[in-house]
């Protein structure tokens, strides 16, 4: 197989369409490809209910033994396009930069890693070094909890590519979403007493939610790092009623928060359903329910981990923040030091021209070389 080139490797990656939406198997099938031809030992890990979203998780240098070496990881996935946008799966050069769906988040750092592996003497690995690229992050992180359900990742060391501008960045707030689900009485609205109306108490709930969401403001992170500095709280759908004419029967809202480090979301929860009974019990026989969909615990890694201060030193970037989520609190489940690191920024993706800049690949692919000739060599 001819030499790897960011560039050009990136290219082939954004011409393969991975909506989250869409199957990534093909996607997997080529990143497998190009790990054993480096000499990987690789791994498909299909997602239990939809054999074509496949997470792969890959293998250089001695068998796992104990907790050593680094692991390298990234989400296959895109957020969606549309055929009026320009490059989407055909991606296109201009001087400086490379356009086309996930040239930044996140195949071009995908793409550093593959030829960062083919530039290290694969000979002289001495701790192990993974490669784990996984399935529809975008829509919540799915293949990285199949991933740490399915295996053991026994490295001390992990970093994402995410886009940072390649600076290492150790925090970011968690993402949790419950659904609140109200009941009351239908009848028709020429006599609305006769009823008990869901959406009425919604509004209710709602309201006391935006209240909470006030008092959180005064619970500022310490660090001042995070912005905003505190808890937030957003009610993003509602939805109701059958018809214009009758009493409504039903109503449902979405509830997302985003809790600092060190806050524990189950308490957070706690916090909004209180307030969402109580307010919309102020409608005489209504039933309340709150659905806990998602509980993704934020990213919380030491400034003073090695692999951080290794970053910081390689790259001349001091550790930061970013306001989006990753998947790096489930590689710290599985035990690694993580950290998100990779090419590109967050407003040059999900974005109409989303694009990367051509150096900014290469100097991923050298980031990570000497990453794993630091931590596996």
């Amino acid at each position: 197989m001819p030499k790897l080139d960011p560039v050009r490797l990136t290219e082939r990656l954004v011409a393969l369409d991975t909506v989250s939406a869409r199957p990534n198997a093909a996607f997997a099938a080529l990143l497998a490809e190009h790990l054993q031809a480096l000499g990987a030992r690789v791994q498909r890990l299909p997602k239990v209910d939809d054999p074509e979203q496949v997470n792969i998780l890959a293998w250089l240098g001695p068998e796992p033994s104990g907790r050593a070496g680094l692991a390298l990881a990234g989400h296959t996935d895109t957020v969606p396009w549309d055929a009026t946008m320009r490059a989407t799966t055909r991606p296109e050069r201009d001087a400086r930069r490379l356009y086309g769906r996930g040239t930044c988040d996140m195949k071009g750092a995908i793409a550093a890693m593959l030829c960062a592996v083919e530039r290290v003497d694969r000979t002289t690995l001495r701790k192990p070094l993974a490669l784990a690229f996984t399935f529809q992050e975008e829509i919540g992180c799915l293949g990285a909890k199949h991933l740490v359900r399915s295996v053991d990742l026994p490295v001390e060391h992990c970093i994402i590519g995410e886009p940072t501008g390649m600076r290492p960045v150790t925090q970011h707030k968690g993402y949790v979403i419950a659904r609140v689900h109200l009941r009351g009485v239908p009848c028709h609205s020429s006599d609305p007493d006769q009823g008990v109306s869901a959406i009425h108490a919604g509004a209710l709930a709602v309201q006391a939610l935006m209240g909470l969401a006030t008092q959180w403001r005064q619970r500022v992170d310490p660090t001042g790092r995070l912005q905003p500095p505190w808890t937030t709280l957003n009610v993003g759908l509602f939805d109701g009623g059958a018809a214009r004419n009758m009493v409504p029967e039903r109503a449902a809202f979405t509830v997302e928060i985003r809790p600092l480090p060190g806050q524990d979301p189950s308490a957070l929860l706690d916090e909004v359903e209180a307030a969402a009974r109580a307010a919309a019990g102020r409608v005489r026989g209504i039933v309340v329910e709150m659905e806990r969909v998602e509980v993704d615990v934020p990213l919380a890694t030491a400034e003073d981990a090695p692999i951080v201060r290794w970053l910081a030193e390689r790259t001349g970037r001091a550790p930061g923040t970013v306001p989006f989520y990753t998947e790096g609190a489930f590689f710290t489940d599985l035990g690694a030091s993580t950290v998100i690191c990779g090419p590109g920024g967050i407003e040059q993706a999900h974005r109409v021209d989303e694009w990367v800049e051509l150096d900014a690949l290469e100097e991923a692919a050298e980031v990570y070389r000497s990453a794993i000739e630091e931590h596996c060599t």
